[in-house]
């Protein structure tokens, strides 16, 4: 398995990225700048900027100082505990002379004044200039006792920092905007002599996981670099998911009625100068990802193979730059052609996986490790049994369970009421894929003039072509959970794909998938993006207006993301006892099948689960309007069918029998 952590070691071909953030950095003329590195969670940022930090300090006229934004969270003020830690680490990795010290000493008890200042300001100016006057009368503060006394400590605790003979009870009544806009142009002036006096060619800040930080913590570490610290010779890298960072804007400064204008894009242009937007990994690159991660298991990374194999990513051409750069027969090359057996069953599972992962997981690195983790984790516990499983039958089931998890629970009800041999999956692989009769060999065909009967031939017969499929046949006996499947393009391709299963005893495989059956809920939020999740939160909101919203943002999902509120929203419905309540999230699945149209099949089959006489009778109507939406009628006639045809009295059989003759 491999670690999830950021690397030093570039796998992903991301050294041009690299590239261009230092070579912003060392251009003094660009300097003082503010460095954007966006991507989504997993797209590999964090990687990137430790590579980066790595390529800066080579130069030792250049301080690189990193820190992760979550470094700031628990602060009141986030602008000053970032301040205050520049400071310290400035102190602890450079020599200071005398001037040097006497400016950091005056620079951190300017920080602790505005700590004070911005507590004062929080509190209200009307409680400061009480407590300066001696009294609240008319202030239309609550809690006058706790105001006065935070107003009295802080008032102690400035006058104990006697910056410059500062009268404290002065200045609270002095205008304290004008008292800090003096503070951020002098802090700002010795701060940049500051970085003069310790010889910093260059200051650069790392600040990582910026988007994970809560609304305010990211506007204030925004207007800390802006106002405090943005002086020559500096520069400011930060990595976030810039989606998230534009949300806390527009948090912080609401949109204008009647403006067009957008707060959050406006104000990144503002005070970010460059941006380097990481790309999703297109097929080609992503199975050279995988790739290295599975030659890494059997050539660690410091050995001579591993740094051929990881020198493939960087030197490429023009021709190159798309194609597979490190594959199985290059890895036959750096091993001189004794390539293990299990490597190459991985390249070969690789190959195969890489351009489901691409589409349904966005091509993102993270999310692809871990599909990758749970694979190894899940072999890795079947030895422990002394169980062997079949590692490409096991990516084939993966691949069901993280994108068509309503199918994949189907299949492992069916495979457990047949002792692991559904024939469902046989069937449905012999209608998508009817025997061939293929090209002959020479020795399997008479020669020309020859037959096996000694008459004449009109030559050697070669030729491929399907065999016809009787609908008294096996593979024609079509039933409802098999239409429904070969219905669904994915779930037709997925049944196409090699390894076929129908010859496979499935019980090993789902008795180690019993964590994602078991605990479906969990799993489909820890495999959730931020993106995902606000999405699923969004759908329970009791606007309808704001569910409208999110639901048209449907679209910018992943299919893997998409399948995962998919499958939190089937489970969390199959919780609920009246289906037809407006808040209920089986009305929110329907919402969402709507706008996700890939999931309708898989929506029939989830409903089909249910006892009919459970269900809103509205579902009829929402399942044809789907249905017409799709272009695909059958599986709802079928289970339209299926409820006409029951035994019960239910609302559903009667408004089904009646839908089925209109249609």
């Amino acid at each position: 398995m491999w670690s999830d952590n950021e690397s030093d070691v570039d796998l992903l071909g991301f050294d041009y990225l690299t590239s261009a953030i230092t070579s912003i950095v060392g251009n003094e003329s660009l300097l003082p700048a503010t460095i954007g590195v966006y991507g989504d969670w997993g797209s590999g940022k964090s990687s990137l900027l430790k590579r980066t930090q790595v390529e800066l300090e080579k130069d030792d006229d250049v301080l690189v100082l990193s820190f992760t934004g979550w470094l700031f969270e628990g602060y009141e003020d986030a602008k000053t505990a970032l301040m205050g830690t520049i400071l310290d680490e400035i102190v602890a990795k450079r020599t200071l002379d005398k001037k040097a010290k006497h400016l950091v000493v005056g620079l951190l008890r300017r920080i602790n004044f505005m700590q004070v200042l911005g507590s004062v300001t929080k509190l209200g100016a009307k409680a400061g200039l009480a407590y300066a006057t001696g009294g609240l009368a008319g202030s239309g503060i609550s809690g006058t006792l706790d105001a006065v006394q935070v107003a009295g400590e802080l008032a102690d605790k400035a006058k104990d920092l006697d910056i410059d003979g500062l009268d404290f009870d002065k200045f609270l009544k002095e205008d304290p905007n004008q008292n800090l806009r003096r503070g951020i142009r002098e802090f700002r002036k010795d701060f940049g002599i500051l970085l003069k006096e310790t010889k910093i060619k260059t200051l650069v800040v790392i600040i990582d996981d910026l988007d994970r930080c809560n609304p305010d913590t990211i506007i204030e570490t925004l207007e800390a670099i802006k106002l405090f610290l943005f002086v020559p010779n500096t520069a400011f890298i930060l990595g976030a998911d810039e989606r998230l960072v534009k949300y806390a804007v527009r948090r912080r400064f609401p949109e204008l009625p009647g403006e067009r204008a957008e707060v959050g894009r406006d104000y990144l242009e503002k005070l970010i100068q460059f941006d380097i937007r990481i790309p999703s990994l297109g097929r080609s690159e992503l199975e050279t990802y995988i790739n290295l991660l599975f030659f890494e298991k059997t050539n660690s990374r410091g050995s001579e193979a591993f740094q051929k194999a990881q020198s493939c990513i960087a030197d490429s051409t023009n021709n190159s730059l798309l194609d597979v750069r490190f594959n199985y027969g290059i890895a036959q090359q750096i091993l001189d052609g004794q390539i293990p057996g299990e490597l190459a069953e991985d390249l070969i599972i690789a190959q195969r996986i890489a351009p489901v992962l691409v589409v349904g997981l966005n091509g993102n690195p993270r999310q692809c490790k871990r599909f990758l983790n749970k694979l190894m984790m899940r072999v890795e516990m079947a030895k422990a049994k002394k169980v062997d499983l079949k590692q490409r039958v096991l990516a084939k089931l993966m691949l069901l369970e993280y994108f068509s998890p309503q199918f994949f629970k189907q299949i492992a009800e069916l495979q457990a009421l047949q002792h692991g041999r559904p024939k469902e999956i046989s069937l449905a692989e012999l209608r998508v894929n009817p025997p061939k009769i293929t090209e002959a060999d020479d020795d399997e065909l008479p020669e020309e003039g020859n037959d096996s009967n000694g008459s004449e031939s009109k030559g050697k017969k070669r030729f491929s072509q399907k065999a016809k499929v009787s609908s008294d046949s096996p593979a024609g006996k079509v039933e409802p959970s098999i239409s429904a499947w070969i219905s669904d393009t994915w779930m037709k391709a997925w049944l196409e794909s090699k390894p076929t299963l129908a010859n496979e005893d499935l019980q090993p495989y789902f008795f180690f998938s019993r964590d994602t059956l078991q605990g479906v809920l969990n799993t489909a939020l820890q495999r959730m993006t931020p993106q995902a999740q606000e999405m699923l939160s969004s759908l329970f909101q009791s606007s309808e207006a704001a569910r409208n919203n999110a639901l048209k943002k449907a679209g910018e999902l992943s299919p893997g993301d998409a399948a995962a509120v998919f499958q939190a929203l089937s489970e969390r419905a199959r919780e609920e006892e009246d289906l037809g309540d407006e808040s209920s999230a089986f009305n929110r699945i329907c919402d969402w099948v709507s706008y996700r149209n890939e999931l309708f099949n898989q929506f029939v089959a989830f409903v089909r689960g249910y006892p009919e006489a459970s269900l809103p009778a509205a579902i009829v109507l929402r399942l044809e309007k789907l249905g017409k939406e799709q272009e695909t009628l059958e599986p709802v006639k079928e289970l339209f069918q299926q409820w006409a045809d029951s035994t019960g009295s239910s609302q559903v059989k009667v408004a089904a029998a009646s839908r089925l003759k209109s249609l």
